[in-house]
Formats: C-alpha cells, sequence, structure tokens
C-alpha cells in the first residue's frame, strides 16, 4: 500500500478527528478534507508525513483538562 493510500485509510478511520489531525499536521482543514476526499492527486511529502504522523498520536480526548481538576478540592 502506498504512502497516499495508507494516509487516506487512516484519515478515513478517524474522520471525526479531522480538525484535531489537521492541528497537529500543520496542514489546513481544507487542504486535509480535499486529499481525504481524493481531489488532491499528488499531495506534497511534507504535507503527507505531517499527516501521518499526527494520525499517529495518541488520542487524548478523555483526558480532563487542567483547569477542570485546578480548583477541586480534595477535603
Amino acid at each position: 500500500m502506498s504512502l497516499i493510500s495508507e494516509v487516506r485509510s487512516g484519515l478515513q478511520l478517524n474522520k471525526g478527528r479531522w480538525p484535531l489531525i489537521s492541528k497537529r499536521a500543520g496542514v489546513s482543514y481544507s487542504w486535509l478534507t480535499k486529499f481525504a476526499q481524493g481531489r488532491i492527486a499528488n499531495p506534497g511529502a511534507r504535507q503527507l508525513e505531517s499527516v501521518e504522523a499526527a494520525l499517529r498520536e495518541p488520542v487524548a480526548d478523555q483526558a480532563p483538562a487542567e483547569s477542570d481538576t485546578a480548583g477541586a478540592s480534595h477535603a
């Protein structure tokens, strides 16, 4: 499987996380959606590698925000 196909497949498996993935990868959400939909036939290597790395990052959506626990009382 080519890197392009691999990254597209990874994006399809993580469809609800595209805004986070685009932010982590440093690519625009518009570019990411166009690429995932196959509308960018020949993506740049840097963008593709950045998206691949962002897809490998762990999901931290379930961790409480620091501000949620900062003022908690443990009495």
